[in-house]
């Protein structure tokens, strides 16, 4: 927990930064599996794993054939579309992310609970004129 986001450590951003942007290329990696899956009329939701197509195609839900295919795509459209990413998009996403962690871990920035209007801390500081010099993050009862 910081002060604000000038208040957060360099090496923490560029650690969050970097988590955000493996994420955002695994989902987008996800989503292209995901679309592939439907495209071939296969529920995404019954062809997640190997165990699963498996499971899915002894209850009947998917034909050997359609087992298959879900198996084809799910071994070859990964690569292809890691090779396909759009990283200016992958790194915009993961700017967004960083931001958010930001506003969730930085004092200022988080909504001022005992306010009925949405308010952030830093509104209802400002509205007092109040600016803080230091402040220590404390946990009751801790061990």
């Amino acid at each position: 927990m910081a002060l604000d986001a000038e208040h957060v450590a360099q090496e923490v951003k560029d650690r969050e930064l970097a988590v955000a942007v493996d994420k955002t290329k695994q989902d987008e990696i996800n989503k292209a599996v995901e679309n592939a899956l439907r495209k071939a009329g296969i529920n995404p939701a019954h062809a997640d794993s190997d165990d699963h197509i498996a499971s899915n195609t002894t209850k009947g839900w998917l034909t050997e054939e359609q087992a298959e295919i879900a198996r084809k795509i799910r071994a070859t459209v990964p690569a292809e579309a890691e090779a396909q990413l759009n990283l200016k998009k992958v790194e915009m996403i993961a700017q967004g992310r960083l931001q958010k962690f930001l506003k969730e871990s930085t004092l200022v920035e988080q909504q001022y609970i005992l306010s009925d209007a949405k308010e952030l801390v830093k509104d209802i500081l400002k509205k007092m004129n109040v600016h803080i010099t230091d402040f220590k993050r404390i946990t009751l009862n801790q061990e």
